[in-house]
């Protein structure tokens, strides 16, 4: 017979070697930590162990903290968000005031003055970078300039 269906059957009654115990280094796992423990995993993340459950401890604010201006729902959605960060308003609020300045007839007015507070911000942006490139000190060696410039007068003459 093979080793190996020897060991099967050594298994099947019950009668096998000792487990070879593991090796290494074991961790703390989550649940030997206490309520309140905190601890930083190989990553660096923090963690925190409330109301018996992980939560990690982050230092941006969770999703959802900006609530619309108007009707003070909660900014959730991507859409909500994506609106919100252009207009501080829901999406649904916007919607709502656009369709009443077409009611009124003043909407392209709106969109005209939104364009240009657009451009006057993408003006102001290109203005103070290049401001700060006049401003820079460059670092163009004029010294190696000038001896390639000489050297090859010296050649031209000959």
């Amino acid at each position: 017979m093979g080793k190996n269906i020897e060991k099967v059957k050594k298994l099947i009654a019950g009668v096998g070697g000792k487990r070879t115990p593991g090796v290494g280094y074991t961790p703390k796992s989550i649940d030997m930590r206490k309520v309140g423990e905190e601890w930083t995993d190989s990553r660096g993340r923090s963690w925190k162990i409330e109301e018996g459950k992980r939560k990690q401890i982050t230092k941006v604010p969770p999703r959802g903290f900006d609530k619309c201006k108007n009707c003070e729902k909660l900014i959730l959605k991507r859409i909500d968000q994506d609106t919100y960060n252009r207009m501080q308003k829901c999406f649904h609020c916007q919607l709502d005031f656009e369709v009443d300045l077409k009611a009124e007839g003043k909407w392209e007015d709106w969109v005209k003055d939104q364009e240009e507070k657009r451009w006057e911000a993408v003006l102001a942006e290109y203005e103070s970078e290049m401001g700060e490139i006049k401003g820079a000190k460059s670092s163009f060696d004029t010294t190696v300039a000038n001896a390639i410039a000489n050297h090859e007068q010296g050649l031209n003459k000959i």
